[in-house]
């Protein structure tokens, strides 16, 4: 922008004029349209002011840190300016971008202190302790996932907490039927539970907690899961 207003200062017959940037990423924000931060548009508008005025601007990359006079020259000057504390701000507006960003990790932040200090969602916070890998990990939901990642469900010891089963007792006869008992324990889940055993001991001890059995062996946990017949073992 203010090569641009330096063209516009200088007294010459000749108006042809070429701006060179190491900035690939400004030159292929002028070309596209849909781009509409507020430096690029302010740059779009001096060009055409400049053309208006019977001037040919044209925009070339060059390559940074190779040597090049002028590139160099540009480089020292803006480390020098940057270190100037005396020196007037020329730009001060935050892209969008960069708001976005940092409102959205001081979200997940108070989010994490939060999810870290409660006593609630015990279950889940077994599987998502970190809040950030929750939110990049893609997850197929359904009631089976769902039930045994929150331990609110089809499940007797969830039914029996609000009274609507008489017994928590799952049908195999050796526990209460919670979701640890089916993930590690029930005897009716044999079968299953050796599958997705024998997967895991491959990289992991046996048995693995569930971070590691997400984070590291999702696909085989979800069929594991996707396997228990809920609605048999009431």
């Amino acid at each position: 922008m203010r090569s641009l207003e330096y063209i516009d200062k200088l007294q010459t017959t000749e108006k042809i004029a070429t701006v060179y940037t190491d900035s690939q990423t400004t030159l292929d924000s002028l070309k596209n349209t849909k781009i509409h931060t507020s430096l690029i548009d302010k740059i779009r508008l001096k060009t055409i002011e400049l053309e208006q005025a019977a001037w040919q601007i044209k925009f070339c990359w060059v390559k940074a840190h190779a040597g090049t006079q002028g590139n160099e020259m540009a480089d020292t000057l803006a480390k020098e300016a940057a270190a100037d504390l005396d020196i007037a701000v020329s730009y001060n507006k935050i892209p969008k971008s960069v708001v976005k960003r940092e409102l959205e990790s001081t979200s997940v932040d108070k989010w994490q202190r939060d999810w870290n200090q409660t006593t609630k969602g015990s279950t889940t916070k077994d599987y998502f302790p970190k809040v950030t890998e929750r939110l990049n990990r893609k997850l197929s939901i359904n009631r089976s996932l769902t039930t045994m990642m929150t331990g609110h469900g089809n499940i007797k010891a969830y039914l029996h907490r609000f009274k609507l089963i008489d017994s928590a007792t799952c049908p195999c006869g050796k526990n209460d039927q919670t979701t640890d008992h089916l993930l590690y324990e029930c005897e009716l889940l044999k079968t299953q539970r050796d599958n997705l055993r024998l997967t895991v001991s491959k990289t992991d001890c046996w048995p693995a907690n569930k971070y590691i059995l997400i984070s590291r062996h999702y696909t085989a946990l979800k069929k594991f899961i996707n396997q228990i017949p809920f609605d048999e073992l009431q």
